[in-house]
């Protein structure tokens, strides 16, 4: 499909470095596809690609098994309904209803796009980046399929964290350069009352306290706690690649040390 072609590279190359360590591969397949039908739509909703009139009857017609309005959208329902095919169903349940949100998560946006943050109300920024991040399908996609889910849920709130806030730190320099006003840093600054600058050593902070909480709530278990190391490992790494323009404000050595 033309228009989600562009995208692919992006999708297989953070699969190829988040998710390395998977030992299934028709399931980093599939969570490649995923990725880069999410991007299409997540950017195409920002420029205009995509109609909102097909996007906002999505879950219902997800959810009826109507056919969905545009041809991205169709390939987004067809990969969701997949998901059993590669985890237990509770598992699949978790991955389904965190796209869904992605899905509401962008018709939130476009439906308060000229909203004032109100300062009164500090932890809205959190729960639109809760519904927009798929923290809960990405960071279930860690974790081999074999791996017992009582070994890592109790650590999926500080993992959301680590999961949504690195994309905001890294990805930071990128949506300024384009503008982007209903980002995460920019809410957070609006509800504090302080600059995007001023607020940026606070997600710092808090992400890392996230990544220190996880490496000790897993330790106990071999297996998940080796794949959320590989997983960190790739996931910065990935944000080396060209998309994130991070080149042209650091310099290369700077970066290698960061992302390494």
């Amino acid at each position: 499909m033309d228009s989600i072609s562009p995208y692919i590279p992006a999708g297989v190359a953070l699969t190829a470095n988040a998710y390395a360590h998977l030992p299934d591969h028709a399931t980093k397949m599939w969570i490649s596809l995923l990725i880069s039908v999410s991007i299409v739509i997540d950017d195409h909703s920002l420029n205009g690609g995509l109609d909102m009139v097909h996007l906002f009857p999505f879950n219902e017609r997800f959810v009826s098994c109507q056919p969905q309005g545009d041809p991205v959208l169709k390939a987004l329902d067809s990969l969701l309904r997949e998901a059993p095919r590669h985890y237990s169903p509770l598992v699949s349940n978790l991955i389904v209803t965190s796209w869904l949100d992605f899905v509401s998560s962008i018709l939130l946006d476009h439906e308060t796009k000229d909203m004032r943050i109100s300062a009164e109300t500090p932890l809205f920024p959190n729960y639109c980046r809760l519904l927009s991040g798929m923290a809960t399908a990405a960071v279930l996609f860690v974790f081999p399929a074999t791996v017992p889910v009582q070994e890592y849920i109790q650590s999926l709130p500080d993992l959301f964290t680590v999961m949504n806030h690195t994309n905001d730190i890294m990805s930071y320099y990128k949506e300024e350069t384009q503008g982007d006003n209903t980002n995460y840093v920019s809410r957070m600054a609006a509800s504090r009352s302080l600059s995007k600058v001023g607020v940026l050593p606070e997600i710092i902070d808090g992400t890392v306290q996230a990544h220190h909480n996880t490496l000790e709530s897993l330790e106990a278990h071999t297996d998940a706690h080796g794949a959320y190391v590989s997983f960190f490992r790739g996931y910065m790494n990935f944000f080396g690649a060209p998309r994130y323009k991070l080149e042209e404000i650091m310099s290369e050595s700077r970066l290698a040390t960061i992302i390494g």
